[in-house]
């Protein structure tokens, strides 16, 4: 019996079939169909996480009562191996979001953003007690240096002034020195739209392994990096500052204008490079990797 069946057993489920989700994961993830304990089939994800990157498990023992309404986890194990099940809520939205009209976009994009303003309302008094606060740091930078290094190794199109745009702000603007100028709430900390769902006409978060307390825009500027379009970049921006208002999170236009631009360019080079990293995985295609490089290096130079 493996750990999978023994668990589901003193569940009173039985498992019926089991499908591996391939991908660039922290650990093993499966599709699996069940029959309950009161006899009915449903399907649910179960995710065992690697040794190392397992800090999702303790995320969800410390923040059970504030994630509930945005998530549809239905059981944690803290025994080795470590894992959680939750309801399988079909298709990512990164899937569907390229296909769709604009309107339709900024539609989901509102309906998004009005999800993470809830998160970012809760009092999070109990939660800074739990979780680490968020600053910038140089860990992005370093990573994405070494990877457009490598690319520019491998690819006569990659540019080695790319080293020099990202550089720039970190170095002369002192990026890693920043305050944070907006009050500090929750954050998931990684919203970007292959972690959210659409599923029964609500929005849902997957994936709170790097949730901590800090700025209410570092979450607006990941979820931001599955999207190439500055009209819907800059609806997002816009947007968001009005529906923290009426939450009554109140920050001046200019210090919310720093705390996006900071957090923006910083959130770019992290997705910059693990983008280029699946593409050295064999993930992505090259002319993909290729456009999303220089849409990503062009952000960066914009802010």
């Amino acid at each position: 019996m493996t750990t999978l069946d023994r668990r589901l057993s003193e569940m009173g489920w039985k498992l019926l079939n089991i499908e591996v989700i391939n991908g660039a994961h922290a650990g093993s993830i499966y599709r699996i169909d069940v029959i309950d304990q009161e006899n009915n089939k449903a399907k649910y994800i179960y995710k065992e996480f690697a040794g190392d990157r397992n800090n999702e498990v303790d995320v969800y023992g410390k923040l059970k009562s504030y994630i509930k309404p945005f998530s549809k986890l239905v059981k944690v194990w803290n025994s080795s191996p470590k894992a959680i099940l939750m309801l399988d809520l079909k298709m990512p939205l990164k899937e569907t979001f390229k296909e769709l009209p604009i309107r339709h976009k900024k539609t989901l994009i509102e309906g998004i953003l009005q999800k993470l303003s809830y998160l970012h309302s809760l009092n999070p008094r109990k939660a800074a007690n739990e979780l680490p606060t968020h600053f910038i740091t140089s860990e992005w930078r370093e990573w994405g240096l070494d990877q457009i290094k490598k690319l520019c190794l491998r690819h006569q199109w990659a540019k080695s002034k790319w080293i020099k745009t990202i550089d720039y702000p970190y170095e002369q603007l002192g990026l890693t020195n920043y305050m944070f100028r907006s009050p500090l709430t929750l954050t998931h900390g990684d919203p970007h739209l292959e972690n959210i769902f659409y599923f029964e006409e609500h929005i849902w978060f997957i994936d709170w392994e790097w949730a901590a307390i800090g700025s209410p825009l570092r979450d607006i500027t990941i979820m931001l990096q599955d999207i190439y379009e500055l009209e819907l970049i800059q609806f997002a921006f816009n947007s968001y500052r009005g529906i923290l208002e009426v939450k009554n999170l109140n920050i001046s236009k200019d210090d919310y204008r720093s705390d996006f631009n900071h957090l923006y360019i910083d959130h770019t080079t992290m997705m910059l490079a693990w983008e280029i990293e699946k593409y050295f995985q064999g993930y992505t295609s090259e002319e993909r990797v290729k456009e999303i490089t220089e849409f990503k290096i062009g952000e960066i130079d914009r802010c």
